[in-house]
């Protein structure tokens, strides 16, 4: 269901308009949350089930997704009956058509997630495990969804061997920027060894798309798990050094620095946004000011968003979700969560995948700035003295 102006809320402005006092810290403030509903547009009622088309289904091959600020369309890797990027229209949920995936083979899964550059430029990666000369981890471009061409290789290396274990990237995909501030962040199951004598726990990677394979591999981070890897099943930018990670119960808000190829020393925990445990796809977004990070519950697709304006004090704002009926397991716990298009300065497109229950699109409405309540409020005064004159000049 569509927010709408409710009659409570009228009341309240029409009240700080008589007053001439802003509503915030009033009731009326906590009488007006944020809300999530539907964008019927898409799919059925905001909803893109498995089986709405051949790309979208329930066999586990769809990991991630990304979002075009350019077309404002979904960039959908699918692996069910081969190796498929879809373009889904991000109004209706058509598909408009498939990139070219010629020579996209290799790695433990040859496709996962998918990043889009704010000029357009398409990257998905594949899912590499282990350190197999053979088989690097590997990340694949297109200029734009208009690109015929087959993909070319925006960055390629071999994982670094471990005592034990091993590295594995790319269950946790995001990319950021464009031109010369374009980088990736990448993360997956943890490493129980070392290397270089030094202990490969919740780590990530950031790394260039220029093809020069410039990257850095963050690792035994201060303050976060030691027996598994804290970023490993959702990872999104915050801005061009800090990302936020996650695999449920405690997201991490992280910044990083230069650093060496692998290294101990160049990143560190500044916030930890505490939330279910099975609550693990995320991404984040600004709107009038507020920080926020939606994050998808991988058993339910459950739809949460998080105020993070104030890491320390985080609340939980809104959940929402537009799926029904039996849903898949989704067993890998992977999926992607992309907030889309603007579409008031506070309003915002969000699209959530838990795999194998399919895209849901919903939309965020925020709470304007007290500012603006005064405002209205002030309007709606000034439109109650002139009526008040006009009876008065007719009686």
């Amino acid at each position: 269901m569509r927010h709408s102006v409710t009659p409570v809320r009228t009341a309240c402005l029409l009240a700080a308009g008589v007053a001439g006092l802003s509503l915030s810290g009033s009731w009326c403030s906590k009488a007006n949350a944020q809300t999530l509903s539907a964008l019927t547009t898409f799919g059925s009622n905001g909803w893109l089930a498995p089986g709405s088309n051949a790309y979208v289904t329930t066999d586990n091959s769809q990991r991630g997704m990304g979002w075009n600020p350019v077309t404002k369309n979904i960039v959908l890797p699918s692996r069910s009956g081969g190796n498929f990027v879809a373009i889904i229209n991000g109004t209706t949920g058509i598909v408009s058509g498939t990139l070219d995936t010629t020579g996209v083979s290799g790695g433990t899964l040859a496709m996962m997630g998918a990043g889009v550059s704010d000029d357009g430029a398409i990257y998905v990666p594949n899912l590499q495990s282990g350190s197999s000369a053979l088989s690097p981890f590997k990340i694949y471009s297109w200029t734009g969804e208009s690109d015929t061409n087959a993909p070319s290789i925006a960055f390629s290396q071999v994982n670094p061997q471990t005592t034990s274990g091993a590295f594995r990237f790319a269950d946790a995909f995001a990319v950021y920027g464009s031109g010369t501030s374009l980088k990736f962040a990448a993360a997956g199951s943890t490493s129980s060894g070392t290397t270089a004598g030094l202990p490969n726990n919740s780590n990530f990677m950031i790394g260039s798309l220029d093809g020069l394979n410039t990257n850095t591999i963050y690792r035994n981070i201060p303050n976060t798990l030691t027996s598994s890897n804290d970023y490993r099943l959702g990872i999104t930018f915050v801005d061009a050094d800090t990302i936020i990670g996650n695999q449920g119960t405690s997201a991490k808000i992280t910044d990083f620095v230069a650093a060496t190829t692998l290294s101990n020393t160049g990143a560190i925990v500044t916030g930890s946004i505490a939330m279910g445990a099975a609550d693990r796809p995320l991404d984040y977004t600004v709107i009038n000011g507020q920080a926020l990070l939606a994050v998808v519950n991988s058993n339910s697709s459950l739809i949460s968003i998080y105020d993070i304006t104030n890491p320390a004090a985080a609340a939980l704002l809104t959940t929402g979700s537009t799926v029904s009926g039996a849903l898949t397991a989704n067993a890998n716990a992977t999926g992607g969560v992309q907030w889309g298009e603007m579409l008031t300065p506070t309003s915002q497109v969000l699209y959530a995948m838990s795999t194998n229950q399919g895209i849901q699109a919903m939309v965020f409405q925020a709470v304007p700035e007290p500012s603006t309540y005064a405002m209205m409020g002030g309007a709606f005064a000034v439109i109650g003295v002139i009526a008040s004159r006009k009876r008065k000049i007719v009686a």
